[in-house]
């Protein structure tokens, strides 16, 4: 069984900006990222005809998605982190405590009317769960964090650790691969 992550493209939006679950548009980019994209996965004799697809429902997965296939599977559960009254701020208008205490307890801090890291990876859980009973490969549009929360859950690699290692990896339009072997998930590769 292999899972293949792809994160969404640009979007029209500042770097230092919090977008979690705003649904943004895409940027002026995406064609030539798209077909950037359709070559990762043309390399990986990826047959999307037969291949079950996942989608998060925000904007800027759905074009994406719906521009490599017309059978999408729209699943609430792959949404980014609500990042509730941090939406479209850019990080120098939190105040640096918040900033701080977040980054401390990054699995029990809950942005005011958002979510924690902790329930955030249990409704993610609950999708791969239901993909896993199923026995198939998939390919999974997404978010970057929504990725590195499923790849957390599925190699049992602590979620703190992930962010670390491979957030700059997961760049717009990257693509991802996990594999099942022998009783658990192998990560293949991260963000080509």
């Amino acid at each position: 069984m292999k899972f293949f992550f792809l994160r969404h493209t640009s979007l029209k939006v500042r770097q230092d900006v919090f977008y979690g679950q705003t649904d943004l548009d895409v940027s002026e980019n995406f064609s030539y990222e798209l077909k950037n994209i359709k070559d990762k996965l043309k390399k990986e004799k990826l047959k999307l005809n037969k291949i079950k697809i996942y989608s998060s429902p925000l904007k800027r997965c759905v074009k994406l998605a719906q521009s490599i296939s017309n059978k999408i599977v729209f699943d609430k559960r792959l949404m980014e982190l609500n990042l509730g009254e941090w939406e479209m701020k850019p990080k120098n208008k939190i105040s640096k405590k918040l900033i701080k205490d977040w980054e401390d307890n990054l699995m029990t801090f809950k942005i005011p009317n958002g979510e924690t890291n902790k329930d955030f990876l249990k409704r993610l859980k609950a999708f791969l769960d239901d993909l896993e009973k199923e026995k198939n490969d998939a390919l999974i549009v997404s978010h970057a964090g929504s990725i590195n929360g499923m790849i957390s859950i599925l190699t049992g690699e602590r979620f703190d650790k992930l962010l670390k290692n491979y957030w700059e990896k997961l760049s717009y339009g990257s693509l991802s691969l996990l594999e099942f072997k022998i009783n658990k998930f192998e990560i293949k590769y991260i963000g080509r």
